[in-house]
């Protein structure tokens, strides 16, 4: 008669499903806590970009200013026209981010106030935010409680 020796092993390697539910888990949690600071990094980010913009437009202003004697402004109801008139690449055709605007009194002036508002495709709240760029280079924003500061 044959004997038949039955080793039992004990199978320990791998991870059990309650270990592998444990760490996803985890990692939600951490994910959770880490996307609102990543969505805040990313706004002041794009902010840095609008703010770029906007002190370009005030050297274009500033250039125009020298030649012509006034600020380039608005052509009627067409807010970015003034933009076109100014020696510099158009940031509303090369941005996805910002909406670019001048706004001048009318006629002639001697004063101006350029516009990045931020475009309906932001995550709320920084969907109504803007910030604007006086010619003494002052950039400033709204709503007042508005947490991304240039």
């Amino acid at each position: 008669m044959k004997r038949f020796n039955i080793i039992l092993r004990s199978y320990k390697s791998g991870f059990t499903l309650t270990e592998l539910l444990i760490v996803v888990i985890i990692i939600g949690i951490v994910s959770t806590l880490a996307l609102p600071m990543l969505v805040k990094t990313i706004e002041k980010a794009k902010l840095g970009e609008a703010v770029s913009n906007l002190n370009l437009i005030r050297t274009g202003e500033k250039i125009y200013f020298l030649e012509y004697g006034f600020f380039s402004g608005k052509d009627g109801a067409d807010k970015q026209a003034g933009i076109v008139k100014l020696n510099i690449e158009d940031p509303n055709s090369a941005n996805a981010n910002f909406t670019y605007t001048i706004e001048t009194e009318k006629g002639e002036t001697g004063d101006f106030t350029a516009r990045a508002q931020r475009k309906d495709t932001a995550p709320n709240p920084y969907s109504t935010y803007y910030y604007e760029i006086s010619k003494d280079g002052k950039i400033s924003s709204e709503p007042a409680g508005n947490p991304l500061k240039p």
